[in-house]
């Protein structure tokens, strides 16, 4: 593992979230409410997070595994999933107990947990690895 990879990762990991949080971004009232200009740094703030815990959760993972190609080892995968899940779920629940923001009644929820927040890391980072290993091919 080498610092290009993880830049490489982390920055398509940003690209795919800053993508993800602003079609989500109507799922959510307190993005209604905001001037634009606040929400667009909200955004952008939430995607680079993103893209940081993707990178921390990948990079977990390869210590633990001692594989740089997640999408060779199912389980290394399985792990990253798991703990992207995991950690979303936290950090949704925390946010919303704190009020740092609203869903509107259109977000889809599991035990008052949004979908769309619970699921994008893992999807995102998952598109992340097949992104930097499948069609990029890095080794």
């Amino acid at each position: 593992m080498n610092i290009e990879l993880l830049l490489t990762l982390f920055f398509i990991a940003f690209a795919l979230n800053i993508l993800w949080e602003v079609l989500h971004s109507v799922l959510y009232t307190t993005c209604h409410e905001m001037p634009l200009g606040k929400m667009q740094r909200l955004l952008v703030v939430m995607a680079l997070k993103d893209a940081f815990w993707i990178t921390v959760f990948y990079t977990v993972s390869v210590f633990i595994f001692e594989t740089t190609n997640v999408m060779l080892n199912i389980p290394q995968l399985i792990f990253f999933v798991l703990l992207a899940f995991i950690f979303s779920y936290i950090d949704e629940y925390v946010s919303l107990r704190t009020k740092r923001w609203e869903y509107a009644s259109s977000m889809p929820t599991l035990f008052g947990i949004g979908w769309s927040p619970l699921l994008e890391l893992v999807i995102t980072g998952v598109l992340t690895f097949f992104i930097v290993f499948t069609l990029v091919s890095f080794q």
